[in-house]
């Protein structure tokens, strides 16, 4: 064997991956694409689908102001949006989010996310109803006014569809180099006269053609 071509042995080797890699430049391209489709297909039908709504309200008080999220999550208000729309409590209180606002802490958003527009519409707009119904008189308050009505948004939140197919198809491009560049490291052949020359260290004589 001879000691020249295991010091270039990296540097031929380097070029003829890229070959390599451009050679299968196709099946890099199918299995790229095909990871794509696959996630895609799966982000669009498989996959369940979660779907917000929410809305704005100012909470006035009557005299002293207080933080009201932990009644509008509170089970006086959820207990009775529970019973009106017939969905069981430990869902609704993971559906629904209160968030105050630090700018204007008279300014409350209600979010609720499920797997059914209509469903997260009725809740916010529940919840709403029935905070006002049931705490107005009991937290001294002296208006609650609906900023923005809720709206059932069709439109999912979740999955990203555009962002995994993505992914997925970046996943797809790296495996498919990768088992290209794995296969020509363990491919131990010699490809040509030139490395046959530098592996065993004498002259090629003559070549004989695959195809006449």
């Amino acid at each position: 064997m001879n000691n020249d071509y295991i010091n270039d042995e990296m540097e031929i080797d380097l070029i003829e991956l890229l070959k390599d890699i451009i050679k299968n430049r196709m099946f890099i391209v199918k299995i790229t694409l095909l990871c794509g489709v696959v996630v895609f297909g799966v982000s669009k039908f498989i996959l369940p689908k979660s779907y917000i709504s929410n809305t704005d309200i100012t909470i006035i008080p009557a005299g002293t102001s207080l933080d009201y999220t932990s009644y509008l999550t509170g089970s006086k208000v959820l207990n009775g949006v529970s019973n009106r729309i017939d969905f069981e409590m430990a869902a609704l209180v993971e559906s629904i989010e209160v968030t105050r606002d630090s700018n204007n802490t008279y300014n409350y958003n209600i979010k609720a996310t499920t797997n059914n527009p209509k469903l997260s519409y009725r809740i916010v707009k529940n919840v709403v109803n029935e905070f006002k119904k049931s705490m107005i008189s009991e937290l001294n308050l002296s208006s609650v006014t609906t900023m923005n009505e809720p709206q059932i948004n069709t439109t999912p939140v979740s999955p990203n569809v555009k962002k995994n197919t993505l992914i997925g198809t970046f996943i797809g491009l790296v495996i498919s180099v990768g088992i290209v560049v794995l296969r020509f490291l363990f491919d131990k052949h010699l490809r040509n006269a030139e490395e046959a020359e530098m592996f065993l260290g004498v002259d090629v004589l003559a070549e004989i053609p695959l195809k006449k």
